[in-house]
């Protein structure tokens, strides 16, 4: 952990605790905890991208536009144009 990755010293601080604290409870040496910390963000980052992703694939159409799946409605509006 260095301090320039950090807005303020206080927030360094904070962070150097919480990794303190995570070791004594862990039983290992605070750079091991800071790298589960590190390993575990970067776990739950991949996971709400993969999480948003599948909520991409499976939300409705927007109002308005073709159905895809099975025959197209021929009474829809974007049918009658000429």
């Amino acid at each position: 952990m260095r301090r320039a990755d950090f807005a303020s010293e206080a927030e360094y601080y904070r962070a150097h605790r919480e990794a303190f604290l995570l070791a004594l409870e862990l039983g290992c040496t605070p750079a091991e905890a800071e790298r589960r910390m590190k390993d575990e963000r970067t776990r739950m980052r991949d996971l709400a991208a993969r999480l948003r992703l599948e909520a991409r694939k499976n939300a409705p159409l927007a109002p308005g536009m073709p159905e895809l799946r099975g025959a197209p409605h021929w009474s829809a509006p974007w049918m009658m144009q000429e």
